[in-house]
């Protein structure tokens, strides 16, 4: 027997219950979730997660107002200077450049490349998971082979193929880890939309005569924009890393570039000597990459989203 709402309906329109409070809790304002009353025990690491952040995109778009310092300016009697060296806080690398210049620089391009790679990858691997999910058979099977096919590849070794293509610079890297790192986006938004296609409340609207065209924008985008939201944020990290490892093995941007993963680079080889040019660029890879976990998964949590 199906089980009474509090109005006395009965047990069917339970099932559209799921989607539409999914809808309702995506158009809440993210600060919000920080809050929540539900998850108070656990708001500072989001919170700090937030903080650190603000702090990073701050350093990113106002580089040279932070510094004064030209990243790729050499100073001769300044090679490896240490920390706390008087007008270089964080010292100078092999070449006599300011550290913590090259460091807020490579902020603006580490972040840049993180944010486009998401944006990107997800915009891809939207269309590919909602277009396969609404054609059904016969399209559906051979589209997710392909998907399969390509997903098997490494994602690395797919970005470190196409860079050898594509040449160094910035847009190749984006482009490179983006078609590299859109698999996993299409799997998801495949999977919610075979869930949203045939839930009752689509039947229902399709029944009443709505047009396809309103039947996606007013009833399935609100309910799957959530997920592409949680997948944006899962993306950033991974662009960021990627950036990084493909600068670490000498095939993403070049020096002078200061990418953070150029910085690892150069800190790598200079670590007999002066270990704290590896230190900083890596500590801020890895505030970055913990943050951007922290906030999306507790986004996650808020809006009911499963990966």
């Amino acid at each position: 027997m199906c089980p009474e709402t509090s109005d006395g309906a009965k047990g069917p329109h339970l099932l559209t219950a799921a989607p539409e409070s999914r809808a309702k809790r995506g158009t809440r304002p993210f600060l919000s979730a920080l809050s929540d009353s539900r998850f108070s025990g656990r708001a500072a690491g989001p919170v700090l997660s937030f903080l650190i952040l603000f702090f990073l995109f701050s350093l990113a778009l106002l580089p040279m107002s932070l510094t004064g310092i030209d990243p790729i300016t050499q100073h001769a009697k300044l090679v490896l200077a240490p920390p706390l060296t008087p007008g270089h806080v964080l010292g100078c690398d092999f070449l006599g450049r300011d550290l913590w210049s090259r460091l807020v620089t490579g902020s603006l391009i580490s972040l840049t490349v993180g944010v486009s790679v998401g944006i990107l990858s997800t915009t891809i691997g939207c269309l590919w998971g909602i277009v396969s999910g609404f054609l059904g058979h016969p399209w559906d099977p051979v589209m997710m082979r392909t998907l399969e096919i390509w997903y098997a590849l490494p994602e690395i070794l797919i970005a470190t193929i196409l860079m050898l293509v594509l040449g160094h610079g910035l847009m190749a890297v984006i482009i490179a880890l983006s078609i590299g790192g859109w698999m996993g986006v299409a799997r998801v938004l495949r999977s919610e939309t075979l869930r949203l296609r045939d839930a009752v409340f689509m039947d229902a609207a399709r029944a009443l005569g709505v047009s396809p065209v309103r039947l996606v924008i007013r009833h399935f985008l609100p309910n799957v924009l959530p997920v592409i939201l949680v997948m944006f944020l899962f993306r950033i990290p991974g662009g960021i890393l990627g950036e990084s490892t493909l600068s670490f093995l000498g095939l993403g941007l070049a020096p002078p570039a200061a990418s953070w993963g150029v910085l690892v680079n150069e800190g790598w080889k200079a670590l007999p000597v002066s270990a704290f040019m590896l230190l900083w660029p890596a500590g801020f890879i890895v505030l970055s990459l913990v943050s951007f976990q922290v906030l999306a998964d507790r986004l996650a949590k808020h809006l009911g989203v499963s990966r």
